[in-house]
């Protein structure tokens, strides 16, 4: 009997045992696979992250690879739910602004993947609140970035994710505090800090309003993006800037809220379109109605990540168009 039950044990541990070396191989055969794919997919052969999502039928919602690469200026406006992450191409350069909510991270990781892009030149956040910067560790550990722009901050402790100076260090990206005057090239664009940064809050809870600012400029295409910036950044922004914030593009600010994409702003930014970037149903009543009205009294095409998922823009020959999963191609 014992002998019977010294060998159900062995046999027992021994099934544990090899558990636990298929396991142990199984993980260490997937990160063999993760890291050629990582830095060598696309060539000689290797299937890039795009075509191996495709194969094995992940579905995926992020920027047309080909639209990308065949596109010489691109703003993909990433579905990331209630947050906002925005990817600019130019030139085969990419910069992404903001990284969405901590849920939403891996799917960011995936859809920049699946876009084919492999590096990034600038990871700019415009402000330290959690739905623009909830994947920013993650962006860094998948992603070689030349350079993190952050606004200059003041304030007793670091209010920027835990962890993400040490995580630019460890990857060798410089972390760079940028102002108002501050640009920054990408291909033959350039993205302008207009404003930004802790000077701009009323309040010490204002990190709204502490947000960059941010014109990318490329040939005859404008892009403005006010990040959550509110009624008094925005005005401060018009007064400063008036006509020169003329742009084709403009990303409502705070997602939609009523506190900003005000009448004045508007006026002198006189965009095409305008894009806002919000969860499906969220709890904010974003966008606000009264919002939606401004814009559609001013004649603007208004597109959405709630309904529409990412929305990718393009600019040629003077002409914008804006492509969606469900939509394809169509004029703004």
């Amino acid at each position: 009997m014992r002998s019977t039950r010294k060998r159900n044990t062995k046999r027992r541990r021994s099934k544990r045992l090899y558990r636990k070396i298929v396991t142990g191989l199984s993980v260490l055969l997937l990160a063999v696979v993760a890291f050629v794919v990582e830095y060598h997919g696309g060539f000689g052969g290797v299937p890039s992250w795009s075509e191996l999502y495709t194969a094995l039928g992940v579905p995926m919602e992020g920027p047309d690879p080909q639209l990308l690469t065949d596109s010489t200026t691109t703003v993909s406006v990433l579905d990331v739910g209630q947050g906002d992450s925005v990817l600019i191409g130019q030139d085969g350069e990419y910069c992404l602004i903001d990284t969405g909510t901590a849920e939403s991270r891996e799917q960011l990781v995936q859809d920049l993947q699946w876009a084919g892009i492999t590096e990034l030149k600038y990871l700019v956040l415009t402000h330290p609140h959690a739905d623009h910067t909830g994947g920013a560790l993650t962006v860094l550990e998948h992603f070689p970035v030349e350079q993190v722009l952050l606004p200059v901050w003041e304030a007793e402790e670091s209010p920027w994710p835990r962890g993400l100076q040490e995580e630019a260090e460890a990857a060798g990206v410089s972390i760079v505090e940028t102002e108002e005057g501050n640009s920054y090239t990408l291909g033959s664009g350039v993205l302008h800090v207009l404003q930004g940064g802790s000077a701009w809050m009323e309040e010490e809870d204002d990190a709204n309003n502490g947000s960059l600012c941010l014109l990318f400029e490329a040939g005859g295409f404008r892009y403005l993006a006010t990040g959550d910036a509110e009624e008094s950044a925005e005005q401060a922004l018009v007064d400063r800037y008036g006509r020169n914030l003329q742009a084709t593009l403009y990303k409502a600010g705070h997602h939609g809220s009523s506190t900003s994409s005000g009448e004045e702003l508007l006026e002198v930014v006189q965009p095409q379109a305008a894009v806002i970037s919000c969860g499906l149903d969220n709890e904010y009543g974003h966008p606000h109605e009264e919002v939606l009205r401004r814009m559609e009294a001013a004649g603007i095409e208004i597109y959405r990540t709630d309904t529409m998922g990412t929305i990718t823009f393009t600019y040629e020959d003077g002409a914008l168009h804006a492509v969606t999963a469900d939509t394809g191609q169509a004029a703004a």
